[in-house]
């Protein structure tokens, strides 16, 4: 999931010929993506009452700060902190969407423990709302704790290490991917400025230090 989430975000190009382009993109630092409002189904759970699938939830948010260094194929490098951050609300009635907010922002307070025990984030995030085509700034402050609220003990660490290779068509990925990751709980506030102060209860995530680079070429048209 984390390499997922970090390939869709290191997106940069360079020539390699005149048949083809490679992307070579290497990420190092510190990561911890977090969600609420998705329907989540908890494994060996009974599935929900009534046909077809969920609803759409009256709030989603998916967030995604990373502190660390990106280096590409060109030479290019980028230090420092970056936010990702998707807001969807919806009508509790008519399920019609009211503000669809995409947006990025560098100007953030992201902080993590070594031991990657607790981690916290302040931001300001500009972006643009996709219904009502006009910009939107949004605030967030989130706090995660890797301790199980249950137990009261620290989640262990989760070390993963993959490869994967996949050609088709001339097209060819290489991916690595090596992680150390504690389980996290992550809570916080979110307002649109101009708009609503909404509260984001204690939801699943995760903290993270990834080591993730990638090789693609793909053939010119």
């Amino acid at each position: 999931m984390l390499a997922t989430i970090l390939i869709g975000m290191m997106i940069v190009t360079s020539p390699l010929s005149a048949a083809s382009t490679s992307q070579v993109i290497h990420f190092s630092g510190l990561i911890a993506p977090a969600a609420w409002g998705a329907p989540f189904q908890p494994p060996g759970s009974p599935p929900p009452p009534g046909p077809g699938p969920f609803p759409p939830p009256p709030l989603l948010v998916v967030l995604l700060p990373t502190d660390g260094q990106t280096m590409t194929g060109q030479g290019s490098v980028q230090h420092g902190v970056f936010v990702t951050l998707l807001v969807l609300m919806s009508d509790p009635v008519t399920q019609m969407p009211i503000l669809s907010f995409v947006g990025n922002s560098t100007a953030a307070s992201f902080q993590v423990d070594p031991r990657l025990t607790t981690a916290s984030l302040s931001a300001t995030v500009q972006g643009i709302d996709l219904v009502s085509f006009s910009p939107k700034t949004v605030t967030i402050t989130v706090s995660w704790t890797a301790t199980d609220p249950l137990t009261g003990m620290l989640n262990p660490i989760v070390r993963t290490t993959m490869e994967s290779r996949v050609q088709f068509n001339g097209f060819s990925l290489f991916l690595h991917v090596s992680s150390q990751m504690r389980l996290a709980i992550a809570s916080g506030t979110l307002t649109v400025v101009g708009g609503p102060t909404v509260s984001l209860p204690p939801a699943p995530s995760a903290i993270a230090r990834a080591d993730v680079g990638t090789s693609t070429r793909t053939p010119l048209v």
